[in-house]
């Protein structure tokens, strides 16, 4: 494992609930660096400076979101001088909002799995030629339509002779559950065009981690002030798979034991399952934003990162840290115990070892949250949601993740 932090960075931008308004890129730095924007698509090109105190924002074209299925050239490349964070907010007219973290392309893998809810939207990008892509559609009430054909459960979807720098835009009308296999590293990004909840509708997406990064347990903190939390477990075949929650009811999403799903109770958990799993959060506050949980071990140690400025917001982040490792926090400086009224713990119960989740809400802008010893970290996800609009964004500050070549 290493840190989450890169020198290089692909991204492709997948489709919205509506016309796009705003594509923002919000980078940080533990030193001020350089960094390059290069794409095919115009407008794009650029060099700006990364202050480590305080950030940069950049905003791009709208035209480099894929508002349509197909092929395009409009993956984005990001070099920096010295190792950066990334993350990347969409904005819709239609007032929809979410963002992804960005992993360096080191990270990038050849297997992914897939994971959204109803309007299944998927987009990869390429950065090799003559790439060979593979989606295997394990479980959908759905299809995918590419080039004139219909692929539905159980078929594969076959591309071949991929171009570096090329982007796909894919599309589902319900669910769609996969495995993509790739010959070369891909980007790979999974959600929704519109989530179909109880709640506003809105865009929802996260860039995938590859199945060599999943684990078999995970501690899934409690989002302060969400109404309704809907955990989601995604395997990568119909074995016979399980998933429990001290606690907590685990349901089977399917007539095979490929994904299982389950619903908060405002209270930190530990999810465990007997094969490694993806887990989704699902997060609603009149809106719903969708995150990846990382496991334990992807945890880092620093963290700086930018609040979008898409739109009014309530900002918050999680900690997620073993309890008597908690005071070595600073947050912008500050030590942690004056937000000890909003900790809540969990214990592991095959280790005995408690974990501490501590939800806190922070102003726009520039954050450095870390702990004091080198060696402990701790996990973060940030989140927030619509102020006077029905919008929500949610992903994880950062993610530690095994190299390609590992």
């Amino acid at each position: 494992m290493t840190g989450h932090y890169g020198k290089e960075f692909l991204i492709a931008f997948p489709k919205s609930k509506g016309p796009v308004s705003k594509v923002q890129v919000l980078i940080t730095a533990k030193e001020d660096a350089f960094v390059v924007f290069e794409s095919l698509h115009p407008g794009v090109n650029n060099t700006f400076q990364v202050s480590s105190d305080a950030g940069k924002e950049v905003t791009l074209p709208v035209s480099v979101v894929m508002d349509t299925d197909g092929i395009f050239r409009k993956a984005v490349t990001i070099r920096a001088s010295h190792p950066i964070s990334v993350h990347c907010v969409i904005q819709c007219d239609c007032i929809a909002a979410e963002g992804f973290l960005v992993y360096s392309k080191q990270f990038l893998g050849t297997k992914y799995l897939l994971s959204n809810s109803d309007f299944a939207n998927i987009a990869i990008a390429s950065q090799h030629k003559n790439t060979t892509i593979n989606l295997t559609i394990l479980s959908s009430p759905s299809y995918i339509t590419w080039k004139g054909t219909n692929y539905t459960e159980n078929d594969v979807l076959r591309i071949e002779q991929v171009e570096d720098y090329q982007t796909f835009q894919l599309s589902a009308n319900g669910y769609l559950f996969g495995l993509v296999e790739s010959t070369n590293p891909i980007a790979v990004l999974s959600g929704s065009s519109s989530d179909a909840s109880m709640f506003e509708p809105n865009s929802v997406m996260e860039y995938m981690i590859p199945v060599k990064n999943l684990d078999f347990k995970y501690i899934i903190p409690n989002f302060a002030d969400s109404q309704q939390e809907t955990y989601q477990f995604q395997f990568q075949d119909h074995k016979s798979n399980n998933v429990s929650i001290p606690g907590i009811d685990v349901l089977r999403g399917g007539a095979t034991d490929l994904f299982y799903y389950a619903f908060g109770n405002q209270l930190p958990c530990i999810a465990k399952a007997n094969e490694v799993v993806m887990p989704v959060v699902f997060s609603s506050y009149e809106s719903t934003f969708m995150t990846l949980i990382p496991s334990k071990e992807q945890y880092s140690n620093d963290y700086r990162f930018l609040t979008p400025t898409t739109s009014q917001f309530r900002h918050y982040f999680v900690i997620t840290i073993k309890a008597y490792q908690i005071n070595g926090i600073l947050i912008d400086n500050n030590a942690i115990q004056k937000y000890q009224n909003s900790m809540k713990s969990v214990t592991d119960v095959d280790t005995s070892d408690e974990y501490i989740t501590v939800t806190i809400e922070v102003t726009p802008g520039f954050h450095h949250i870390y702990h004091t010893d080198p060696d402990v970290t701790f996990g973060l996800i940030l989140y927030g949601y619509g102020t006077s609009e029905r919008i929500s964004y949610g992903y994880p500050a950062g993610i530690r993740l095994r190299d390609t070549a590992a």
